[in-house]
Protein backbone atom coordinates (compact mmCIF):
# COMPACT_ATOMS: atom_id res chain seq x y z
CA UNK A 1 0.00 0.00 0.00
CA UNK A 2 1.02 3.29 -1.05
CA UNK A 3 1.21 6.31 1.09
CA UNK A 4 -1.65 8.06 -0.49
CA UNK A 5 -3.77 5.02 0.19
CA UNK A 6 -2.31 4.63 4.05
CA UNK A 7 -3.79 8.70 4.38
CA UNK A 8 -6.92 7.70 2.71
CA UNK A 9 -7.86 5.03 4.93
CA UNK A 10 -6.28 6.26 8.58
CA UNK A 11 -8.89 9.60 7.27
CA UNK A 12 -11.92 6.22 7.49
CA UNK A 13 -10.56 5.33 10.75
CA UNK A 14 -13.23 6.16 13.91
CA UNK A 15 -10.39 7.39 15.36
CA UNK A 16 -11.52 11.28 17.11
CA UNK A 17 -8.26 11.88 18.67
CA UNK A 18 -9.30 11.48 22.33
CA UNK A 19 -6.71 8.43 22.63
CA UNK A 20 -7.10 6.59 25.96
CA UNK A 21 -8.08 3.49 26.98
CA UNK A 22 -10.53 2.05 29.97
CA UNK A 23 -8.43 0.07 32.20
CA UNK A 24 -11.74 -2.46 33.01
CA UNK A 25 -12.72 -3.00 29.17
CA UNK A 26 -9.77 -1.99 27.09
CA UNK A 27 -12.00 0.09 25.29
CA UNK A 28 -10.72 3.90 24.19
CA UNK A 29 -12.65 6.46 25.39
CA UNK A 30 -13.35 8.87 22.60
CA UNK A 31 -13.53 5.89 19.28
CA UNK A 32 -14.10 2.60 21.28
CA UNK A 33 -11.75 0.32 20.31
CA UNK A 34 -9.67 -1.73 21.85
CA UNK A 35 -5.77 -1.46 21.36
CA UNK A 36 -5.67 -4.53 19.23
CA UNK A 37 -8.68 -2.88 16.75
CA UNK A 38 -7.19 0.36 16.52
CA UNK A 39 -3.76 -1.17 15.69
CA UNK A 40 -4.89 -3.84 12.94
CA UNK A 41 -7.75 -0.93 11.69
CA UNK A 42 -5.60 -0.88 8.36
CA UNK A 43 -5.43 -4.79 7.62
CA UNK A 44 -9.44 -5.35 8.25
CA UNK A 45 -11.72 -5.34 5.27
CA UNK A 46 -14.47 -3.38 4.78
CA UNK A 47 -16.72 -5.66 5.86
CA UNK A 48 -14.96 -6.40 8.95
CA UNK A 49 -14.94 -2.79 9.44
CA UNK A 50 -18.05 -1.83 9.50
CA UNK A 51 -19.39 -4.87 11.53
CA UNK A 52 -16.99 -3.49 14.38
CA UNK A 53 -18.13 0.05 13.61
CA UNK A 54 -21.77 -0.79 14.72
CA UNK A 55 -20.97 -1.42 18.72
CA UNK A 56 -18.76 1.32 18.92
CA UNK A 57 -21.19 4.10 19.83
CA UNK A 58 -22.59 1.84 22.72
CA UNK A 59 -19.06 0.79 24.42
CA UNK A 60 -18.15 5.06 24.33
CA UNK A 61 -21.84 5.47 26.05
CA UNK A 62 -21.23 3.09 28.27
CA UNK A 63 -17.57 3.76 29.57
CA UNK A 64 -19.11 7.38 30.07
CA UNK A 65 -21.88 6.05 32.10
CA UNK A 66 -19.75 4.10 34.00
CA UNK A 67 -17.13 7.21 34.45
CA UNK A 68 -19.80 9.59 35.50
CA UNK A 69 -21.25 7.06 38.03
CA UNK A 70 -17.92 6.18 39.44
CA UNK A 71 -17.84 10.21 40.05
CA UNK A 72 -20.74 10.33 41.71
CA UNK A 73 -23.43 11.03 39.17
CA UNK A 74 -21.60 13.61 36.71
CA UNK A 75 -23.48 16.28 39.41
CA UNK A 76 -20.07 18.43 39.67
CA UNK A 77 -20.39 19.04 35.08
CA UNK A 78 -16.38 17.70 35.48
CA UNK A 79 -13.79 19.54 35.90
CA UNK A 80 -15.17 23.27 33.68
CA UNK A 81 -18.12 23.06 35.52
CA UNK A 82 -16.67 22.82 39.67
CA UNK A 83 -16.85 25.90 41.61
CA UNK A 84 -18.91 27.75 39.01
CA UNK A 85 -22.30 29.49 40.19
CA UNK A 86 -25.17 27.88 38.11
CA UNK A 87 -27.11 30.70 36.11
CA UNK A 88 -30.65 31.33 36.76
Amino acid sequence: MDDAQLIAEAEMSPCVGVCKSDEVTGWCYGCGRTDEEINDWQEYDEAFREDLIAPLKERVKTLIARRKAERGGGKSGGRRGRGRVAKD
